[in-house]
């Protein structure tokens, strides 16, 4: 019998990935506002924890995990750094940067493969393949963080522009009619990526990135739930770091 895993945060996202588990033989505990966390720990010896709760959520969920899950815990979410776990005395998390979507009544649709890194990634990859969406590993913490930086500049860039052009366009759009707005956006959004990470990172390397998941869904819309909460998550990182955001600030006055 194989260890059971953990899902903090059964959303659309963590019923994909749970069905996934259920499917590569694990049993799966789920972990809703309602469970005991604490008390859970001390009555399962889990495999790994999948942390698949919403970004705004992230810190809550990573500090209300047991000392003793410390060393098995998974990460997915999108704007997601090493900094946003390594306050919290993790040992060798894993980390999947996810690039297939899961709305309410649709099934999982896949941009691109998912590239995953830690000591539990070989699990994701195999459990995902099982439910036809396709994972990777990678073989470093540059790699990952690479892949990271390139999720980031993916759905800020395209989330924020989404903001300044006709509602309902895509990345298709954003692409071939308002490039030059495109990469506005994703000069500010690097600019803090970089910042953040204390990384520099090749501009044209991480376009052709954008591009290559853009063509994953060429109708892939442009601007979802979260759009105006990014961008102004983006501005107060920025405010912090005391970056200029010239193109962000342009925008978010067009939506005050």
């Amino acid at each position: 019998m194989k260890k059971p895993i953990v899902v903090l945060g059964i959303g659309e996202l963590g019923s994909v990935f749970s069905r996934a588990f259920l499917k590569n033989n694990y049993p799966v505990y789920p972990i809703t506002r309602q469970t005991n966390i604490d008390e859970l720990a001390h009555t399962i010896n889990p495999e790994f924890i999948l942390v698949c709760t919403a970004e705004a959520d992230l810190q809550n969920a990573l500090q209300s995990i047991p000392k003793q899950w410390k060393d098995r815990v998974t990460m997915m979410q999108n704007e997601l750094l090493p900094r946003d776990w390594q306050t919290h005395n993790f040992t060798n998390p894993t980390v999947i940067s996810v690039w297939f979507e899961k709305k309410k009544g649709m099934d999982s649709k896949v941009l691109i493969s998912s590239p995953a890194y830690g000591k539990k990634a070989q699990i994701l990859v195999d459990s995902l393949a099982l439910i036809d969406i396709p994972a990777h590993m990678l073989n470093s913490e540059k790699a990952l963080l690479f892949e990271l930086v390139l999720k980031n500049l993916y759905i800020l860039t395209t989330n924020i522009a989404g903001l300044a052009i006709e509602k309902g366009a895509t990345v298709d759009d954003l692409y071939n009619q308002y490039l030059d707005l495109m990469r506005d956006v994703s000069s500010d959004v690097l600019k803090l990526q970089s910042t953040l990470t204390g990384k520099t990172f090749n501009k044209e390397t991480l376009e052709k990135g954008m591009i290559k998941a853009f063509e994953g869904d060429l109708n892939h819309t442009c601007m979802g739930r979260s759009t105006l909460a990014r961008l102004n998550r983006t501005l107060e990182l920025a405010q912090e770091f005391q970056l200029s955001m010239p193109t962000l600030e342009k925008i978010k006055e067009l939506k005050i």
